[in-house]
């Protein structure tokens, strides 16, 4: 049989049925075994498909037209997608699928003299670049174990906004344990609220427990309470295990119901040591395809948007991560990199990800040639050349999804 995926064409079994794919045409469609096979042979031979069933033809149309350009490159100079502030690397939660280190990380967190001249260096950027969103956001760790990051990056953001008329933005990706005050804080001054929220109270506990084996729902149900109701829009992420994956669309349903999001993100839980000892695995793939669309269907039904991270996107990506999006991230100790994980993370597979350190608290310095090869990177990775996912996750994440000689 040829192989059309030169021409990122793709046609993929689905049980008894064909996948039709072509990222880059915007079609997708289920097939039988007869059209696949009709199909393929069509585009292969570049003839009309005379013989071929009528009802093929408008699939063959589209097939046959110019495929979307790749996304068009970055310029010389870095242009990054937000900066990212890791707050710290500390946690209050045990997480048995926690893969940031979290568990055994310093709780050093950042320098308020590192966290400003981050936000200088970035405004400046953007009114050289003549842009107008200053986004920033905030990682862990759970970030709101060190407040005062997140005040004065906030406070200071908004300032410098006001004095080069930039519009600030900033999200924050949470676990919510942070206490009414805290909070309050974020309703009040943070634009989008990323709440890591696994599900019903068993789900939760099981996934998500605190130091000691407590319970994290009492807590995580409230914060989801007091956020629905600020300003702030709330995103739920919800990690999916083989425990969960069946119940995604009571899962969905109930968040609706409930919390009333502005959006909520499943997510697969991946393979680490932790969650294997805790009897803990991802599920199976075609599972939570099915039951994320049953979900993304119940969510509908109160006009909220559900989405999956490596889910079709509209247009092609090189990355679906920060990683090749020349996205800045400061970690606590002012390393710079394009990957909010620890560094240990991505030498365990041969990547460098670094981009550049702070001086001195006061002075962030990019190195170009750093940039540009996480650039090339994401766009020549051979093992996803071929890949029918190669416009849509492109990669995925970029550590867990890369091997040597990838």
């Amino acid at each position: 049989m040829p192989d059309l995926s030169d021409r990122h064409i793709f046609i993929i079994p689905v049980q008894d049925k064909f996948l039709l794919h072509a990222p880059l045409l915007k079609l997708s469609a289920l097939v039988n075994r007869s059209a696949a096979g009709a199909i393929r042979a069509a585009l292969a031979s570049g003839a009309a498909a005379e013989n071929a069933d009528s009802r093929l033809q408008p699939l063959l149309d589209v097939l046959r037209q110019p495929p979307l350009p790749p996304p068009a490159p970055n310029g010389a100079e870095i242009s990054p997608a937000f900066l990212g502030i890791v707050t710290t690397r500390a946690c209050n939660s045990a997480c048995v699928y926690c893969d940031f280190g979290a568990p055994g990380a310093s709780g050093r967190a950042m320098d308020l003299q590192t966290a400003v001249a981050a936000v200088d260096w970035y405004a400046r950027l953007l009114k050289q670049q003549e842009k107008e969103l200053l986004e920033i956001h905030f990682f862990g760790g759970e970030p709101m174990t060190a407040p005062a990051v997140v005040e004065t990056v906030v406070h200071r953001a908004r300032l410098v906004a006001a004095r080069e008329r930039l519009t600030p933005y900033f999200e924050i990706s949470t676990n919510g344990l942070c206490g009414p005050a805290l909070l309050a804080f974020l309703g009040d001054y943070v634009n989008r609220v990323v709440l890591s929220f696994d599900g019903r109270e068993d789900i939760q506990n099981l996934h998500r427990p605190l130091r000691g084996g407590r319970g994290s729902y009492p807590g995580v149900f409230a914060a989801a309470q007091y956020l629905s109701d600020s300003p702030a829009q709330l995103v739920i992420r919800c990690c999916v295990s083989q425990i969960n994956v069946d119940i995604m669309e009571d899962t969905a349903r109930w968040f609706c119901e409930t919390f009333n999001p502005s959006l909520i993100n499943f997510e697969i839980m991946q393979p680490v040591e932790s969650a294997a000892a805790a009897g803990l695995y991802p599920p199976d793939p075609y599972e939570f395809a099915a039951n994320f669309i049953k979900a993304r269907r119940a969510a509908e039904s109160f006009g909220i948007k559900t989405v999956y991270a490596a889910d079709l996107s509209t247009e092609p990506v090189y990355t679906s991560c920060p990683v090749g999006s020349d996205t800045v991230i400061v970690s606590p100790d002012g390393r710079i990199s394009s990957c909010y994980l620890l560094p240990e993370k991505w030498q365990e597979v041969g990547l460098d990800l670094a981009l550049g350190e702070m001086r001195g608290r006061r002075e962030v310095s990019i190195n170009p040639a750093a940039v540009q090869n996480i650039r090339d990177m994401v766009i020549h990775k051979p093992r996803c050349e071929k890949c029918f996912c190669r416009w849509s996750c492109a990669g995925g994440c970029h550590v867990g999804n890369t091997y040597p000689g990838c």
